[in-house]
């Protein structure tokens, strides 16, 4: 029966097909969306004369349906917009002047010659991250571990805290497939606002809630959803975990556990039990904000009418503590034995395609290596020394608007002698380079998507011819890999170099790169329900309560609740908890220059959520995302606006110790009083780069950024 589904689903999910409209015929290509997303969509790309003149959803991929997002209907823009880079420049005299590829990748190879020569492979340093999610995207970083190694960076700007801690508890990362919301009672979405950044699961929400299902939502901020829930929270910022906590308490008090799961499929379940005592309903009040009785409303949405999907956001793990946040959460869900079962699940994202990028990295190619701290990139490159940073790379990335502590940032890349950028736009990072190299988009090379929340693989066809005379990111290193003789690169060419990165997902899934041409396939080794075989990957087999590795890695062996660094500097409303990990958390040298007086007095919780209307910095130049969301926007609630004097629409500055950004007032009564907040991603020209506010501060685990440990002020421009 599987294979006459796969059969017929995949007779109409051919990759090129031939469509008639008005008596002429158009060809059509299936491809899919290569941002770094949630989604996964295959779009339909139709073609005329060489020319893209449209670009629409896929009715006939199962999760997403046929419906973009407003990034998605915006590439026909995209691809011919006319900031779009298309020629090679190199700054010269402090303007950029337009050169022949050969003149730049000879003053590049140069460069890294020099730099070598003089002070050995660690002089050179890439940065990248996840801008495309096409797999021979990776390529960049095998070329660096084949020059002998580099110095590259580490840890995360997203998730990494999230993943440390699932990884503690399950052995690693698995989520049910997105369609089985079906099949849940109940639904928390746990700082996700699935309308903005996960839009294709409403679908199967509304589904779940026609059943009869019932929705939670909590969150600081309001979310679409908030007006179809049962039960809605908004707990102060970073104090998910003692909320998780506080309703795991009640729950243990009054029996209401899966004593079956608990007591076979569980390991430290006494010593949770001990943990959580201290989180009585007053102690949860005074942290989280949150009163006795809507505490024990959540803890009987998990243990009453069962199964119960919790979705998770990014932003909850985005503090020092947010790593034991997700911890306590994934806890809550193991109590009342809301895992491995259809309809149930903490669902975070999958690590089934990793080895995938992994293989083309080539990490066994470098023989020495330097790491540097994504949160803290800026001070580390200032601070570098034996060697310096002489010759630094950007791909897949944008740090001048992404990375925190943008002002240092600058300095950072004004300090390396040769900045090298490869982008599709002259973003705020390209700005700042002495060799800016235009990239293709995935209309115009041929690749593979997969990514670590979809289970579906996707072949992406060359449609068109690129743009200007735009190269793939890959083509730009097999050139330079030739100019600078790198051995392991002689055997790789554009033509081969697709059906050797596809290897591994013929060896360890059975599907070839034959079978992807055809369409899109679910990845058969991927489970529909995590953990239904109840086979955890934690070193008991089961899902750890207590984690022997996270207390070796100096870690709380038990899910702990970490107050945010601002208020633990000021005294705030709990420090008690975890010891000597506060000192832990912010033991970064250069962390500590953000805790000065003025984060003590500061009023306003900062949170940056993600845009709909984005990913991260891209897309921002298209006129038709301008006109749907063309200014950066401040919210606030309007009780404090009025106690501030300020009014709907107006100008204001958000303002700390750090800097200040500029954003249009909207007055939002569905939020915390003692919260801003102003989308993450905005460039430097539209006065709301949220980085001049954030600090270099990490998780407690996962090595990364806590972008929302951040208090600001906020004020009337020109006060």
């Amino acid at each position: 029966m599987t294979q006459i589904i796969f059969f017929l689903l995949r007779t109409v999910l051919m990759t090129h097909l031939t469509q008639e409209s008005g008596g002429e015929k158009m060809e059509v290509y299936r491809t899919a969306c290569p941002r770094d997303c949630l989604d996964s969509c295959s779009m339909l790309v139709h073609m005329d004369n060489g020319k893209i003149v449209k670009v629409q959803g896929d009715p006939a991929h199962p999760p997403t349906g046929g419906f973009l997002c407003p990034k998605g209907n915006s590439y026909l823009e995209y691809i011919y917009h006319p900031e779009r880079l298309r020629y090679p420049v190199i700054k010269k005299k402090g303007e950029f002047t337009r050169v022949s590829w050969d003149e730049a990748l000879d003053f590049v190879v140069q460069k890294i010659r020099k730099a070598i020569d003089e002070y050995g492979p660690l002089s050179i340093f890439h940065n990248y991250d996840s801008g495309s999610e096409l797999l021979t995207k990776n390529l960049d970083v095998r070329f660096f571990n084949a020059l002998g190694g580099s110095t590259r960076v580490s840890g995360s700007l997203c998730w990494g805290g999230g993943i440390a801690a699932q990884t503690y508890d399950f052995g690693g990362l698995l989520q049910n497939d997105i369609e089985d919301l079906v099949n849940a009672k109940g639904i928390v979405l746990w700082g996700r606002n699935v309308g903005d950044t996960n839009s294709h699961a409403m679908p199967f929400i509304r589904k779940a809630l026609s059943r009869g299902g019932k929705l939670a939502v909590i969150n600081p901020l309001k979310t679409g959803l908030d007006g179809q829930a049962d039960l809605v929270l908004r707990p102060r910022p970073g104090t998910d975990g003692a909320l998780a906590l506080g309703a795991a308490r009640f729950l243990i008090k009054h029996g209401l556990i899966d004593r079956d799961f608990v007591q076979n499929h569980t390991f430290g379940f006494e010593e949770f039990c001990r943990a959580v005592e201290e989180f009585t309903p007053d102690r949860v009040r005074n942290i989280a904000g949150i009163e006795e009785e809507q505490i024990k409303a959540l803890a009987l949405f998990y243990g009453k009418d069962t199964p119960v999907t919790t979705l998770l956001g990014y932003g909850l793990q985005r503090y020092s503590g947010g790593g034991n946040a997700i911890r306590a959460i994934d806890a809550l869900a193991a109590v009342t034995g809301n895992i491995g079962k259809p309809g149930a699940g903490v669902s975070y994202g999958h690590q089934m395609h990793w080895p995938i990028g992994a293989h083309v990295a080539g990490p066994e190619l470098a023989k020495v290596r330097r790491y540097f701290d994504r949160t803290n990139l800026a001070r580390e490159i200032l601070d570098a020394q034996n060697p310096p940073i002489k010759v630094a790379f950007i791909t897949r990335s944008n740090p001048m608007n992404m990375n925190p502590d943008t002002s240092v940032m600058k300095r950072a890349l004004d300090s390396i002698e040769t900045l090298v950028v490869i982008d599709l736009f002259m973003t705020d990072t390209a700005k700042e380079a002495d060799v800016v190299l235009p990239c293709t988009s995935f209309f115009e090379e041929e690749n593979l998507k997969a990514n670590s929340w979809s289970p579906w693989i996707f072949y992406c066809p060359k449609i068109i011819e690129p743009v200007g005379e735009c190269r793939p990111d890959q083509e730009i290193f097999l050139e330079l890999a030739k100019r600078l003789g790198l051995e392991d690169f002689q055997d790789r060419t554009r033509e081969n170099l697709l059906k050797w990165a596809a290897e591994p997902i013929k060896q360890q899934f059975g599907v070839s790169l034959d079978d992807l041409k055809k369409g899109p396939v679910k990845n058969p080794k991927i489970p529909p329900v995590a953990w239904s075989d109840k086979k955890f990957m934690t070193p008991s087999g089961k899902f750890e309560f207590y984690s022997q590795k996270a207390a070796s890695d100096g870690q709380p062996p038990v899910a702990a609740y970490i107050p945010p660094a601002h208020e633990r500097i000021k005294g705030g409303h709990d420090t008690r908890e975890a010891g000597g990990m506060v000192d832990k958390i912010t033991g970064h040298p250069g962390e500590a220059l953000a805790f000065d007086s003025g984060l003590r007095n500061l009023p306003y919780y900062f949170i940056t959520p993600h845009s709909r209307f984005r990913i991260h910095s891209q897309f921002q130049y298209l006129s038709k995302i301008k006109a749907l969301h063309p200014h950066p926007v401040a919210l606030m609630h309007p009780e404090e606006a009025a106690a501030l004097g300020l009014e709907e629409g107006e100008p204001v500055e958000i303002y700390n110790e750090r800097g200040a950004i500029r954003a249009r007032l909207t007055l939002e009564p569905r939020m915390r009083r003692d919260v801003v907040a102003v989308e993450s991603g905005w460039n430097m020209a539209s006065g709301a780069c949220v980085n001049f506010l954030t600090s270099p501060v990490t998780t407690e685990m996962g090595q990364s950024a806590a972008f929302y440990d951040c208090r600001v002020g906020v004020r009337r421009i020109g006060l």
